[in-house]
């Protein structure tokens, strides 16, 4: 802090003015625009705490003055493997900070040296970056981040970005691209990117390797690429200061919405101010110079079955259904799997759900002016019924076919567990013979029983009947002996028969 202040003081800047630059009392500037360099020292002296690295003072300043670029966190991982220190690495980063302003010993960066280039001819390069800018929800309900690609080419400066409300994934680029190209109508010779994941898996000593799904996108199109080199970001300063752009002009200060209507908005913003605007270096309005370079571009290889700018990427749900407007409509069976992400285009009241490719139109909907309906086609419900019918058909084939009116009135009564109804006799069919089973809904439809449950304790119960020994049977019980011989000589009272005329009247027989 010393040293800065003195800093200042030496370049004639009033305390005022230091004290704004940084960010302390004008009170503080004061007592050490006055105080020389042996009393700060001697105030230093008794003001700072003894640190445990007070005894690496030497060999951290030897370390400094051989290194002038030396990071803390070297010196901290120096010090670890040297001398063992237990202090934290941002002790040591603080010491470190001390020392290099108590002795002027300041961290020399090396710096880049900047030249102009040349304007490049009409169509030659497009530069393409993300952005991402966090968006207060209406009402400072929270906070909610959206994605964008941003689009420009490098002569006339003409713009173009396309919004999601999730991070890019290679499908969400090649879709946004393709809508970039048709935005322009065409392709330039050349497309400059990051070494982004999406984009590239690795480069090796020039030889970039590119994702699978963006390479053959790539041959497709016939796109040739200049990729950057890694924390290169000032090699396409022009995308760089785009984004930039986008988020303080039209992003900033502007609630969340859905990624459709923010795309509307963003169209909107380019007519009028994006690509309207006289252009600071070029001192030309994009827009204008656009004209003249689109006949440069070349022709796009593959249609985009004219996607216009306000086509959007929605990714399809689990239960198959794709967001639109606050409602949901409804896909193919499967579609989740096959097509993790569509384009979505209005056309005359009808919502289209395209391929990503835009090869093939997946389904069409009428669109709907109303809120949080679920537009469902009837041909994209699972046909349950059949699966029942082939399901109920596999238990005929077990128990025989003289039961299905059987299997028709269960399914009658119990409509919404007919399949537990079926996997509940195959468990029966287990435990027991396909001869019990038939007795036990013979049983069932004598006391009218419609459910395998009933079929379940039947067959318990007919089992058990089977087992009890039937009156009349010619085998003999056993009777086990008396235990307790007393018993026998117990005498037991015996009544006269007219006692019992007596109570039942003279007329009983």
């Amino acid at each position: 802090m010393y040293s800065q202040i003195k800093s200042f003081q030496n370049k004639g800047f009033s305390i005022r003015k230091t004290a704004k630059y940084l960010g302390v009392s004008r009170d503080t500037i004061k007592k050490y625009y006055d105080m020389s360099l042996d009393e700060y020292r001697d105030l230093a002296a008794t003001i700072r705490k003894q640190s445990s690295l007070d005894k690496y003072e030497t060999m951290i300043l030897d370390w400094i003055k051989d290194y002038p670029d030396m990071a803390s966190a070297q010196i901290y991982d120096w010090l670890l493997e040297h001398y063992e220190v237990d202090v934290s690495e941002r002790t040591v980063s603080r010491y470190v900070k001390n020392l290099r302003l108590d002795h002027d010993l300041p961290k020399q960066v090396s710096k880049r040296d900047y030249e102009a280039t040349e304007e490049l001819p009409m169509g030659h390069q497009i530069q393409l970056d993300f952005g991402v800018h966090n968006m207060p929800l209406p009402h400072r309900k929270g906070h909610k981040k959206v994605y964008f690609a941003a689009f420009i080419l490098a002569h006339s400066r003409y713009k173009y970005g396309y919004f999601i409300d999730r991070p890019f994934t290679t499908s969400d680029l090649i879709a946004a691209m393709g809508l970039a190209f048709s935005y322009f109508g065409g392709i330039p010779k050349e497309i400059v990117v990051d070494q982004d994941s999406i984009i590239t898996v690795q480069e090796n000593y020039g030889e970039i390797i590119y994702t699978y799904e963006f390479e053959k996108y790539k041959q497709q199109n016939n796109l040739e690429m200049r990729v950057c080199r890694k924390s290169d970001p000032e090699s396409k300063g022009l995308i760089e200061n785009m984004v930039k752009f986008v988020k303080k002009n039209f992003l900033a200060n502007r609630d969340f919405m859905e990624p459709d209507i923010l795309n509307d908005c963003f169209c909107a913003w380019l007519k009028r101010t994006g690509n309207a605007k006289v252009h600071g270096t070029t001192k030309k309005v994009p827009a204008q110079v656009f004209e003249f370079e689109r006949e440069h571009l070349r022709p796009i290889l593959i249609p985009q079955n004219d996607f216009c700018m306000n086509s959007i990427i929605r990714s399809v749900r689990k239960d198959n259904t794709i967001i639109y407007k606050s409602n949901r409509y409804s896909l193919p069976l499967g579609t989740f799997h096959k097509e993790p992400d569509v384009v979505l285009k209005e056309v005359d009241d009808k919502l289209q759900i395209w391929q990503t490719n835009g090869n093939h139109m997946i389904y069409e909907h009428g669109l709907s002016m109303e809120k949080g309906k679920l537009i469902k086609a009837s041909d994209h419900s699972r046909n349950r019924e059949y699966a029942l019918d082939q399901f109920e058909e596999k238990a005929i084939t077990l128990i025989g076919d003289e039961y299905r009116c059987f299997l028709r009135k269960v399914r009658k009564s119990k409509p919404r567990y007919f399949r537990d109804q079926l996997s509940l006799l195959e468990e029966i069919l287990l435990l027991h013979t396909i001869e019990e089973v038939q007795d036990a809904i013979n049983y069932c439809q004598i006391l009218d029983l419609y459910s395998f449950n009933e079929v379940k304790n039947a067959c318990k119960f007919l089992a058990v009947l089977q087992q009890k020994p039937s009156f009349g049977a010619t085998s003999k019980m056993k009777v086990d002996p008396i235990s307790n011989p007393g018993i026998m000589n117990i005498t037991i009272q015996k009544r006269n028969i007219s006692e019992y005329s007596m109570v039942g009247g003279d007329d009983h027989e």
